[in-house]
């Protein structure tokens, strides 16, 4: 083999002979230049990595041939020492084989053979058709998706990260080729997901003997097993209590695949022992979740209402409502004064606790008044009040806060955090009560009525007090 500059300048005579000899050839070859060869002119129409073989040969013996694709020389059977591009092979019988055929191959091949009759041309072509490379763009629910994911060819897929439940929907794969409408295929996608539980109700209030009902509402995909447990244990379905399901999407579609069910336990005749903590565990193949509802025999929370009579410097008439199915026996009423001077963070003081008797009521409804005397002018002041029955205390109901007669500045919270801040303060307010009710008894009166009999007592008529009434939201 020559040496690489050799073989340079070899292509470049080469080349150069060519071009002279490009220039003088007749390539609609005549009836005389075409009667001289067997082959006949050739036009290969071939997909990408196919191999092509172009036909050249003569009625008489050959002394050399030489190829070349448009002004490209190819190949030249009397320098053997020169090496072909690649992909291109030349046969003892002067056909020319292209291999692994790419675009770039597409063009005119002219074989040029000499022989004793003389020098003739012979012109084929080769046309690599490429296969379709359409635009693909993916859709989810109407809404178009980046691709993220791999293509061979054209064939691609979509990779995309499943978070939520509410990633399912109907995927759409769009092609276009720039030819006709676009084609589009589609898959409903499904997702999977861990039971959720909800509670129409976390507390149910009953009292002995009475029917309960305890609901808890499960969606999940695929369905989920519910089953109820009490203070840890499994409950016994039979005689004394038993479950319900209720299906609440009954029209099955394919993007209604969830399973939505409301679960019943009912316990047919309340008894002490079914009173506390009851769990509805929902479990399918993907996970587990539960939620709690307490059966209990307690009060409700009170809920103060609001009292449209004048208003006084140093009392302050309060009303309050609540609801038991048993006999309450008393309240606990807690209120503490707010400092009204104008800072950032209040200051709180110590909360005063007052124990207040019950009185009887032929109904389930306890509406009650109490009127608070000694308190200081001009004031600002919040209350908690909670009932108690034989099964005890209800929770604590809303803070709420009222202003005694005068001029009062009321509290300026600069920012929403500071007022939620001092919400969250109250959840330990039990901790905070100070045993300070035997100095103010003395000057306190207090007037209860009901519902179901009197009305409101006397004390609403003659209080003149006015209820600022200031709820946390």
């Amino acid at each position: 083999m020559l040496p690489k500059k050799c073989a340079i300048d070899c292509w470049i005579f080469v080349g150069l002979v060519l071009e002279l000899v490009h220039g003088k050839l007749d390539f609609n070859n005549d009836l005389e230049n075409s009667q001289k060869f067997q082959s006949i002119p050739t036009t290969v129409k071939t997909f990408e990595n196919d191999t092509v073989l172009l036909p050249c040969s003569l009625n008489t013996p050959f002394r050399y041939v030489r190829w070349h694709r448009d002004d490209v020389a190819l190949v030249d059977s009397r320098h053997p020492e020169i090496l072909p591009p690649d992909r291109i092979m030349l046969w003892p019988n002067g056909s020319l084989q292209v291999a692994n055929v790419q675009s770039e191959d597409t063009g005119d091949y002219y074989c040029e053979m000499n022989s004793d009759s003389g020098h003739v041309v012979q012109q084929h072509a080769i046309e690599v058709q490429l296969a379709p490379r359409p635009v693909i763009s993916w859709r989810w629910n109407g809404h178009t998706l980046g691709l993220q994911g791999s293509s061979t060819g054209n064939r691609q897929s979509h990779v995309t990260e499943i978070k939520s439940r509410s990633q399912s929907g109907l995927i759409e794969c769009l092609a276009s080729n720039g030819v006709g409408e676009q084609a589009v295929a589609s898959v409903y996608l499904h997702v999977l997901f861990t039971p959720e539980v909800n509670l129409p109700q976390s507390v149910v209030y009953t009292k002995l003997g009475a029917r309960a009902h305890l609901e808890c509402i499960v969606e999940a995909a695929p369905a989920a097993t519910v089953k109820w447990f009490h203070h840890g244990l499994p409950v016994a379905l039979g005689t004394h209590s038993s479950s319900h399901e209720t299906e609440l999407q009954s029209n099955r579609s394919l993007d209604h695949y969830v399973n939505d069910v409301r679960h019943l336990l009912v316990i047919k005749n309340v008894r002490n022992a079914d009173m506390g903590q009851y769990e509805c565990r929902a479990t399918n193949r993907i996970g587990a979740r539960s939620a709690s509802i307490e059966l209990t025999g307690r009060p409700m929370p009170c809920i103060f209402k609001i009292n449209p009579g004048t208003q006084s410097s140093t009392s302050h008439v309060l009303v309050w409502q609540t609801e038991s199915l048993m006999p309450i026996m008393e309240f606990k009423l807690k209120f503490r004064q707010i400092p009204s001077n104008n800072v950032t963070r209040q200051i709180r003081t110590n909360w005063t606790e007052l124990t207040i008797p019950a009185q009887a009521t032929n109904g389930l409804i306890y509406i009650t008044t109490y009127t608070l005397h000694g308190l200081q002018p001009a004031s600002l002041y919040e209350v908690s009040v909670l009932g108690r029955n034989s099964f005890g205390w209800s929770d604590n109901s809303k803070i709420v806060r009222f202003a005694t007669g005068g001029e009062v500045e009321l509290p300026n919270y600069s920012t929403e955090s500071e007022l939620l801040n001092d919400v969250t303060e109250e959840e330990d307010i039990q901790n905070e009560i100070t045993q300070r009710s035997d100095t103010l008894r003395a000057s306190m009166m207090f007037n209860s009525g009901s519902a179901e009999g009197r009305g409101l007592s006397g004390a609403l008529i003659y209080s003149i007090c006015l209820i600022l009434v200031f709820k946390y939201q």
